[in-house]
């Protein structure tokens, strides 16, 4: 099959998040498969227009910019439509699947179908409703989750990365269950291959070789709930005096947080990096901790589970959301509620059997390396095109 992507970001165009590795990832496994992927994301800085990368082809697309971002995002599907038309002509063949990424490809996927007559996918990584803290705002929000919603509605399939998401999904706009799959993230475990000396990279940033260490990795933002873990860290502290809880993200509640520590008195435990490059800085980071936590309010998938196992390390995650389908509870991590009590919870029962901690870290390893491969992902998601096609 010939397949379009249309995304807002990826590895090898503008990466902002997760979202950028499930679509590099997922082309790259499709291509192994013997299909042939076109990936349509936004032109970077300095960036050629055409690349043909892991024998996969990228077309990075100049877009009309607006100081309205939704306006621009419908800038951005009129591009990529565009440009679709433009490939199909110069290669005299129609493109079988035309698959968009989030409510940022959404008015693309709309237009292809509506247009072009295109078969068209959508994938939710996640919903506006849950990036706000399970609610919807008005102005913006209110247009953006809008967006989505015409979205599913018009695509032939909606895709979600769990089965929580796909529930919110359903309930939300309606969805029914004969357009709605799950098509579940993957990761490469070698990227978290090979033993690191922990007490250097734990220097880098004030910490300790001994002191127990929690990190958080992700958007400093409600959804993802870093201040359900700030709130716990003066239970933890209580446990364990010498603890350090890093945070490893940027987002709009940064400054708040900063302040945020300063006024519970915990601010020499808490350590706010920013972003950090995932393929360097982050996986020492992550076999440098003893626990990863992930204490959101509503979590699609939590890919980061899966990167905290492939570098051996358990987890505690709440019930909100997608990590509730695969952690196991006592086995590879603690499952628990999005309270700080509850998380203090989790982190001290860590910090508490360092040697329970490591063995469940390795069984989380066992299940990221043989139960979460792209190319896995990959084969559900061709069934799912066989559907259409």
């Amino acid at each position: 099959m010939r397949v379009a992507f249309l995304a807002w970001e990826s590895l090898h165009s503008v990466a902002v998040g997760g979202v950028a590795e499930h679509v590099t990832e997922l082309a790259a496994a499709l291509e192994r498969r013997g299909h042939e992927v076109h990936v349509f994301a936004r032109l970077g800085e300095g960036q050629s227009t055409y690349a043909v990368i892991d024998r996969v082809h990228y077309h990075r697309c100049p877009i009309q910019l607006d100081r309205d971002f939704v306006t621009e995002m419908d800038n951005m599907g009129n591009a990529f439509v565009y440009f679709i038309g433009q490939t199909e002509t110069y290669q005299g063949r129609r493109f079988d699947i035309v698959h968009g990424h989030d409510w940022l490809c959404a008015k693309g996927i709309v237009q292809a179908k509506n247009d072009r007559g295109s078969r068209v996918v959508l994938t939710l990584h996640s919903t506006e409703y849950g990036r706000c803290g399970n609610c919807v705002h008005d102005g913006i929000s209110a247009r953006i989750a809008a967006v989505e919603s015409e979205g599913t509605y018009v695509a032939d399939r909606v895709l979600t990365v769990s089965a929580a998401l796909a529930d919110e999904v359903k309930w939300l706009y309606g969805v029914p269950d004969r357009k709605l799959r799950v098509v579940k993230n993957g990761i490469q475990c070698g990227r978290f291959d090979g033993f690191i000396e922990p007490g250097p990279v734990r220097r880098r940033y004030g910490i300790g070789p001994l002191d127990p260490m929690a990190l958080f990795v992700g958007r400093l933002s409600t959804q993802k709930g870093p201040d359900i873990l700030l709130e716990a860290t003066p239970a933890i502290l209580e446990y364990r005096p010498d603890a350090k809880i890093v945070f490893a993200g940027d987002g709009d509640m940064r400054g708040w947080l900063e302040q945020r520590a300063h006024r519970l008195g915990v601010a020499h435990a808490t350590r706010f990096l920013g972003t950090t490059e995932r393929n360097g800085d982050l996986v020492d980071l992550y076999k440098s901790a003893d626990v990863v936590c992930v204490p959101s309010r509503n979590e699609p998938f939590g890919i980061v589970v899966l990167e905290a196992w492939a570098a051996g390390k358990p987890v505690v995650v709440t019930q909100n959301g997608g990590a509730r389908d695969f952690a196991t509870h006592g086995e590879d991590g603690f499952v628990v509620y999005p309270n700080p009590p509850s998380v203090a919870w989790g982190v001290n029962t860590i910090f508490g059997d360092f040697e329970r901690a490591r063995y469940m870290g390795s069984r989380g390893r066992v299940k990221a390396a043989y139960g979460y491969s792209w190319d896995s992902a990959a084969g559900d998601l061709e069934g799912i095109y066989g559907e259409l096609v």
